[in-house]
């Protein structure tokens, strides 16, 4: 008999999960509450809920829905459905999925998967996934795009006078400082904070949760693929491009860097000074024996889509999506 069931991270140690669920992900990552679709102890189907400390959307209070899985159609309809109820008597006008809570953690589905291999950092998901949520009255909300640039060598931003206008500026761009992490993590926080305030779905995060999440990150790659600048003394802007650890299991080899985040102070006086991080960390990666670049993971049409399209081309999309609660 199949029942949906409110679930706790140890009631999975009963479980025979075949989506091979991280169930402490639903207390690290402070979900109000996870489903999940049961046949006897077999898991069907599952998701975790947020309603607190979620993003506005034109005005309207908003649910997440993430931790998304099932094994068919109809199981994930059954979860899906029963979440936006959960939702709904929460006071949740609009619910969006898949999404983790909120756009620091994973969000997003592969809807256009093309020929690529999946590269590091980008989520994943079988192909019907995106139809369990259109076949639950989900539409897509937003659109992304990540590009690849497979000659990093003579395909690169136009810098025009850019080079000389910061160095005109006082502005130092360098690897992050290894002897003074802690202190480039700060200015980092501060930058993403200031630059993303008004992005889509933006909420804050607390500095020592970021410190959590990203520092064992950056601090596994190489300083000359994260570079800071630096203005009077204070980051200004920062470009991460990671190497594309996935690559290794399947080439055998890594040729290729995943430009992850790059964020600069909204501020005028910075216009330009992200072609510039990122054609400086271009030259660190062929230095460094990379040929290939991925741009990864942008909403369609912004500032660093309209950047990477002048020398990469499509390479995978993804979509969100979102359903109305409002009767």
């Amino acid at each position: 008999m199949v029942d949906i069931f409110d679930m706790q991270t140890p009631d999975y140690d009963d479980v025979r999960d075949e989506t091979a669920f991280a169930a402490e992900q639903i207390t690290m990552e402070r979900a109000d509450q996870h489903f999940a679709v049961m046949d006897s102890d077999r898991l069907l189907a599952r998701c975790s809920v947020w309603w607190r400390d979620t993003a506005n959307v034109d005005g309207n209070s908003t649910g997440a829905i993430g931790h998304y899985a099932a094994t068919d159609v109809e199981s994930g309809k059954a979860v899906l459905d029963h979440a936006c109820r959960e939702l709904q008597n929460r006071g949740c006008a609009l619910a969006i999925g898949p999404l983790d809570g909120n756009t620091w953690r994973r969000y997003r589905l592969v809807t256009e998967r093309g020929d690529a291999k999946p590269f590091f950092l980008e989520p994943d998901n079988p192909d019907d996934w995106p139809d369990h949520f259109r076949d639950s009255g989900f539409h897509t909300l937003a659109n992304y795009v990540s590009e690849i640039n497979p000659r990093i060598a003579v395909r690169q931003p136009e810098l025009g006078s850019l080079r000389q206008k910061f160095a005109n500026l006082g502005v130092v761009i360098a690897p992050i400082d290894g002897a003074d992490f802690a202190r480039d993590m700060d200015g980092i926080y501060d930058v993403i904070c200031e630059s993303f305030m008004n992005a889509f779905l933006y909420t804050t995060l607390d500095q020592e949760s970021f410190q959590q999440m990203y520092a064992p990150l950056l601090q596994q790659v190489d300083p000359r693929l994260l570079l800071v600048a630096r203005h009077a003394g204070r980051v200004v802007g920062f470009v991460f491009a990671p190497p594309d650890y996935l690559q290794q299991s399947y080439h055998g080899r890594i040729d290729t860097i995943v430009i992850k985040t790059v964020a600069i102070l909204p501020d005028n006086r910075y216009r330009g000074l992200g072609r510039l991080l990122i054609v400086d960390m271009l030259a660190n990666a062929l230095e460094m024996q990379y040929t290939t670049a991925v741009s990864a993971l942008m909403q369609t049409d912004n500032r660093s889509q309209e950047i990477s399209s002048a020398c990469a081309g499509p390479m995978r999309r993804y979509e969100l999506f979102a359903r109305s609660l409002q009767s």
